[in-house]
């Protein structure tokens, strides 16, 4: 088995490493490789968009991939990060129906990409390998349930303070401190207070020809510390506001997760009404057929 496994193709023995093959016999890796098509992407690149046509299924092999969608405001939610080994794309393909979500590469990927029909031919032909496939995705509902199951409205604020660090604590702080009108008036105070203590106070008072100014005009020194103070300051604003970014990232995924919730909720009081409507109209349908057969006195 293993001087099969060598005298492969160099496309049979790649397919040979990913799990939802691994049952194939050699001869069929070969088959198989003829109808696979090997395709690339870089790091940005789109793999395909929600509400495209299904028309291909793509097994990860290098890199990393990650499956997001758009959600009412707009914002990107992101689903799940495939590695090596994963497959994706496969629900468009088993209905032929739309892209349920968009896939991205996060980093340079190589992907095998088996068309549609091949695909729902390679199960037929496959029954094992239908297993798998029919394994992951009760696995990736599990994990939609316990998404559902689990409660959905959480304080993202309380949860951001909660794992933030003391440098980052730090850095909200100063931003806080820095862009209001409590900053603005003490740093203004403290600038006319400078210039005026050394171009009136101390040229009064002061001793020698200029009197005893330590920073005289032009206030070489006083631009050194308003130099770096905006040094300082530049770096903790901008730390500041990755936060407030990451920040508006979670709550985007925290609506997507309610809304999703809601929906989901709503769907099953829909269907359990649909059912008592037709449990009524059979107990009507019964209750009418009694009256027919009831015999009359």
């Amino acid at each position: 088995m293993a001087d099969e496994m060598n005298n492969l193709s160099e496309e049979a023995q790649s397919l040979a490493r990913v799990p939802l093959f691994k049952r194939l016999e050699p001869h069929e890796l070969e088959h198989l490789a003829e109808e696979v098509d090997q395709v690339n992407y870089q790091a940005g690149e789109t793999i395909f968009h929600e509400h495209d046509h299904g028309d291909a299924l793509y097994i990860l092999e290098e890199g990393t991939v990650r499956i997001w969608i758009m959600d009412e405001d707009v914002h990107e939610v992101t689903l799940a990060e495939l590695k090596p080994g994963d497959f994706f794309g496969e629900l468009a393909v088993l209905d032929r129906g739309e892209r349920s979500s968009s896939a991205t590469a996060i980093t340079d990927i190589h992907l095998h990409r088996l068309s549609s029909d091949d695909f729902q031919q390679f199960l037929i032909d496959h029954p094992d390998a239908s297993i798998d496939v029919i394994c992951e995705i009760a696995a990736r509902m599990r994990q939609t349930n316990l998404l559902v199951t689990q409660r959905a409205a959480r304080n993202i604020n309380v949860e951001m303070e909660q794992k933030a660090t003391i440098g980052q604590r730090v850095a909200d702080k100063v931003a806080s401190f820095g862009g209001s009108w409590t900053f603005i008036i003490i740093y203004l105070s403290f600038l006319v207070s400078w210039m005026a203590f050394n171009t009136f106070v101390l040229v009064r008072y002061g001793q020698g020809k200029d009197g005893a100014q330590f920073d005289p005009y032009p206030y070489i020194l006083l631009n050194l510390m308003l130099s770096m103070t905006a040094a300082l300051q530049a770096p903790i604003i901008m730390m500041s506001q990755n936060r407030a970014a990451e920040k508006d990232r979670l709550a985007a995924e925290q609506d997507f997760k309610v809304n999703l919730k809601s929906e989901l909720m709503l769907e099953e009081l829909i269907r359990k009404q649909r059912e008592r409507d037709a449990q009524i109209d059979e107990l009507t349908r019964a209750l009418a057929a009694l009256k027919r057969d009831k015999p009359t006195h």
